[in-house]
């Protein structure tokens, strides 16, 4: 009977539901196993941001950028996560805040990917206005991390080249694997 409900549900893409204030829908979400660089507020701060797929998008090559948290769920990075989750449109959001808010219902599957599974961050960016943007940080003790993350960078031979990319302010993508932890390790860096 279990395993019948799951099936019923994972078939179900999408129930939505309208109030007078309010609409609401279930769906099913899949997260990828790793977190991207993007803006994580409406103000424009820099940090980490999830990819997700969502419906009918699930199992399609493509992940699109989320920056909205899901209520409830615990990420894991080097996992792909599929969810069953409420959203509901928020008829009156803050002004720096997301207009829909994403609860989780239930964790469907959690599939570790393999260590070596490569995946590319920007790391660096120069934009229209001809701003530059970094993601990368260098604490006091030279350790690397992702801006406003807990995720570090492994950077081994290439830390000299990465800090030269970033202070020439050079437009650069990162080549990753998954590490230890909370940490990516950085394969190949790109200059775009």
């Amino acid at each position: 009977m279990k395993k019948l409900t799951l099936l019923l549900i994972i078939s179900l893409t999408t129930i939505t539901c309208k109030d007078d204030d309010e609409h609401m829908e279930i769906t099913s979400i899949r997260v990828n196993h790793y977190l991207d660089t993007g803006f994580i507020t409406f103000f424009g701060d820099l940090g980490v941001i999830n990819l997700i797929q969502e419906g009918d998008q699930i199992g399609q090559e493509e992940f699109l950028s989320s920056y909205e948290g899901i209520q409830g769920f615990q990420y894991e990075l080097g996992f792909i996560h599929d969810l069953l989750v409420k959203k509901t449109q928020i008829s009156d959001p803050p002004q720096d805040g997301s207009s829909i808010k994403i609860e989780l219902i239930e964790v469907l599957s959690k599939q570790p990917v393999l260590l070596d599974t490569e995946f590319r961050i920007q790391l660096t960016l120069h934009t229209n206005n001809d701003t530059f943007l970094n993601w990368v940080e260098l604490d006091q003790e030279n350790n690397f991390y992702l801006t406003n993350s807990t995720i570090s960078i492994n950077c081994g031979d290439l830390c000299s080249e990465l800090i030269n990319h970033i202070n020439n302010q050079e437009q650069i993508t990162g080549v990753f694997t998954h590490g230890e932890g909370n940490s990516y390790i950085l394969k190949e860096i790109i200059n775009e």
